[in-house]
């Protein structure tokens, strides 16, 4: 039998070594202080495990690492790797040593652990994944009108059927329907309601996904019915199956929003929506990223000196500034970004599935054509500049969106608006 207590200083220093690569990476460097101290103590209990192997002990010292790992949310794939990188070392000294007849007694010890946090994780995911389709169902069912939404809703609600059968939780009768064309959400896509949306790439590429998401789902249920199942394999099913759905998500989200924009009144001067509808607007929108997991910024607008083009030109003159700078946000943006004329000169800009970095980046083109322009108006030349603040908002942040929540954000984006003012105008902050 293999004596394990006298390979625990070579086992805590792959540990160690091990834990400095993590704590040097870029994934590490986004947690917080007490992130390195929580490592450290699933190290001493996963020390705790090699030391208590063939022991009455081992099963318990097991079960405690397994529920540290859990409830401290430490990653499969980090624990998964910390493992391997034990059983590399372990395996290949006892080669070294020409100690081949403890190969196969440790590599059965590797492998039952390896197996046991596998299985415990792949629990773990499919608890996670429901409690992620609720909170994602949720901030659907809090939109005032869910429009094309509906038919994601109907989605997340096969997709926690699926999550039921695999937990082996699901109601009576209650069956994930696999063909692709028969379950709700498949009926919708073959039978849209609104004609012109076949004829767009978003739907088809909506089609797509969801062709590959029953593929994934007969893949699962395959695999669940196999006599030995492997919880490895399916926890990377279930990664895949969910990223997909969440495309459905935003690929729909898109789609919506061109409809939305489509419905609403416009502002006569510019054709761009008015503020009367922002907030209504604004607050389902945040509610579909946090319900798609996507992101979400702000661009806020301000053309400069506009007071001196109007006295010096005249309203009219002024008028055919705005109509210009509403024309390069139109020309700058997608169908599906919405565009407020927020006050007078000043417009507002919501911006889904996307970051702040593609904000900043977008806001500064703005910037740089409309400094680039010369508006003939009466034979005379017209040129002028516009200022623009950028924030993205937070869809991680779970609580539901209230007025208050887009107050917040319009103020952000207003202050950085003010920053780029004072910073000297024709600039972004």
């Amino acid at each position: 039998m293999l004596k394990w207590k006298v390979y625990l200083p070579v086992i805590r220093s792959t540990l160690e070594n091990f834990t400095q690569e993590v704590q040097t990476s870029e994934c590490f460097a986004k947690q917080d202080s007490s992130y390195a101290q929580t490592i450290n103590e699933q190290k001493e209990k996963l020390l705790s495990v090699f030391n208590l192997f063939d022991t009455q002990d081992e099963s318990e010292a097991i079960e405690d690492y397994l529920d540290f790992c859990i409830h401290n949310d430490l990653p499969y794939l980090f624990v998964h790797s910390e493992l391997s990188n034990v059983a590399r070392e372990i395996l290949g000294l006892l080669a070294s040593e020409e100690k081949c007849y403890f190969i196969n007694d440790a590599n059965a010890h590797f492998t039952d652990l390896e197996s046991r946090i596998a299985e415990e994780y792949y629990r773990h995911f499919l608890r996670k994944l429901a409690t992620k389709h609720h909170i994602r169902l949720s901030h659907l069912s809090h939109l005032i009108e869910k429009h094309l939404m509906i038919h994601y809703q109907h989605h997340l609600e096969w997709m926690l059927v699926l999550i039921a059968q695999l937990q082996g939780t699901a109601r009576e009768g209650s069956q994930c329907e696999l063909d692709h064309t028969k379950c709700s959400f498949g009926q919708w896509l073959h039978n849209p309601s609104i004609p012109y949306l076949s004829t767009t790439s978003h739907f088809a590429d909506i089609q797509r996904l969801h062709i590959n998401l029953h593929e994934l789902a007969s893949n699962i249920f395959s695999q669940h019915a196999s006599k030995k199942l492997d919880h490895k394999s399916m926890i990377q099913l279930l990664q895949q199956l969910d990223y997909t759905s969440l495309e459905i998500g935003n690929e729909i989200a898109i789609i919506n929003d061109m409809l939305i924009i489509g419905e609403y009144t416009k502002d006569p001067l510019t054709g761009l929506l008015g503020r009367r509808l922002f907030e209504k607007i604004v607050m389902g929108q945040v509610e579909i990223a946090k319900a798609t997991e996507s992101e979400c910024a702000m661009i806020m607008c301000d053309l400069d000196h506009f007071k001196e083009i109007n006295d010096r030109f005249g309203h009219l003159a002024g008028d055919e500034v705005i109509k210009n700078f509403a024309s390069i946000l139109q020309k700058s943006l997608r169908k599906s970004d919405f565009i407020f004329r927020f006050g007078g000169e000043e417009f507002l800009i919501l911006l889904p599935s996307t970051n702040y970095q593609e904000a900043h980046q977008l806001a500064e083109t703005i910037c740089c054509k409309s400094a680039s322009q010369k508006i003939k108006y009466e034979n005379i030349d017209i040129s002028y500049t516009v200022s623009i603040g950028v924030c993205d908002i937070d869809t991680h942040d779970l609580s539901f969106v209230t007025k208050d929540t887009i107050q917040k954000y319009v103020h952000t984006v207003d202050a950085k608006l003010y920053l780029a003012k004072q910073n000297g105008r024709n600039r972004v902050e």
